[in-house]
């Protein structure tokens, strides 16, 4: 467990676990912590490309854009638009306008980055304290592929995030869906509590912050301290 100060110190952790690992890129679970911290940016100036693997933020950072909306971040894209970016950033110059066509576009494209990318990177929906598991939830199944394909999973996550027992968390696993999306219940739960010894050569990599008290020369980022921990699986 890696315990930053504040958000500088937390992208340069990310990018020296991710930079150890030889990587060039790594593949990302959507993570709004990683958004506040900048962590994408600061991964390109250490030469180390970040691919958005959420459909949305994937059509977000191909079209260079800004999010409009903290679930779905490209809603200010029409189809059209996204036709059109995508033939031109992933060569894919028969597509059509369908939806299902679309889709099938960025998952050919994904799969291919879930096969051959080595490190991945997380944020978290919740923690539990008594087993030091890691959760996160999700409506893609994206974020299991990153949680599972790579062989180095880093994840950054708040203090605040951390609950003490598993019946803490399922107050919150019923009320997270019907406060977001107005779901019963999100279609993908994914859990993880670190490696086991010999289950494969995989590693996970965890990350944590804390909230500081903010001061008036401050960013909303630099508000943050931040904790990174890292565990290689044998």
């Amino acid at each position: 467990m890696h315990w930053a100060r504040d958000a500088e110190e937390a992208r340069e952790l990310v990018a020296q676990i991710a930079g150890s690992h030889g990587a060039r890129e790594v593949i990302k679970v959507k993570s709004i912590s990683t958004d506040e911290i900048e962590l994408n940016a600061a991964l390109e100036r250490h030469g180390i490309h970040a691919i958005e693997t959420d459909l949305a933020e994937l059509i977000v950072q191909l079209a260079e854009d800004r999010p409009s909306h903290i679930l779905v971040p490209a809603i200010h894209r029409n189809r059209a638009e996204i036709r059109d970016l995508f033939r031109r950033k992933l060569g894919a110059e028969l597509l059509t306008d369908e939806p299902k066509v679309l889709a099938e576009a960025a998952r050919v494209y994904l799969r291919e980055k879930f096969l051959t990318t080595k490190v991945a990177v997380s944020g978290a929906n919740f923690a539990v304290a008594e087993s030091g598991t890691v959760c996160i939830v999700e409506s893609e199944g994206n974020g299991r592929m990153c949680l599972t394909m790579p062989d180095v999973l880093i994840s950054v996550m708040g203090i605040e995030k951390v609950l003490p027992t598993w019946e803490d968390l399922a107050v919150f696993m019923r009320l997270l869906p019907r406060s977001s999306t107005a779901e019963r219940m999100n279609p993908y739960t994914s859990f993880w509590s670190g490696v086991t010894p010999g289950m494969d050569r995989r590693s996970s990599t965890w990350c944590c912050w804390t909230t500081a008290a903010p001061t008036s020369s401050q960013t909303r980022s630099d508000d943050r301290r931040c904790a990174v921990s890292a565990a290689r699986r044998a």
